[in-house]
């Protein structure tokens, strides 16, 4: 489990997108409260986007509400269940008022709406992430060494 929460940390390098619209989030470093938690929509080449803000958290329970967004509410309830070697992972959103589209028309397109976590797509950008910072940190200590030679 520690696994897939530290993976959804990333945001998906890239993403297929069809006819029917998907759901991603991004979580924290860390899923303390107050931490901010990203979500977007995508509807063919339409992108919508807000931040929640974590209320409370457990080990394998995440509880969300709007931090900023068109909407006048939004709550979410992301839940993972260590299954043998797998995560399970459960998702639960409400929103109240969106002020882009009309309600109705933003409510047939979440209902149609899946979730994708696009785990390879994540594992991805975590490495490319890693690689730069390990390049960061390679260039601080070379710098370093010049530095205290150079006198």
């Amino acid at each position: 489990m520690a696994n897939v929460l530290e993976t959804i940390r990333f945001a998906p390098m890239n993403l297929t997108i069809g006819k029917s619209p998907v759901i991603h989030y991004t979580l924290p470093k860390t899923l303390e409260a107050g931490e901010i938690v990203k979500y977007v929509v995508m509807v063919g080449f339409k992108k919508i986007s807000w931040t929640g803000i974590i209320a409370a958290s457990t080990e394998s329970k995440v509880t969300v509400r709007l931090n900023e967004g068109p909407f006048r509410g939004f709550n979410a309830v992301h839940q993972f269940v260590s299954e043998g070697n797998l995560t399970t992972c459960y998702d639960k959103f409400s929103f109240q008022g969106f002020n882009v589209f009309p309600e109705e028309t933003f409510a047939e397109i979440m209902d149609k709406a899946s979730i994708v976590y696009a785990i390879p797509s994540r594992k991805a950008a975590r490495e490319i992430y890693m690689a730069v910072e390990a390049k960061k940190q390679t260039q601080s200590f070379e710098s370093l060494d010049n530095a205290a030679t150079a006198g």
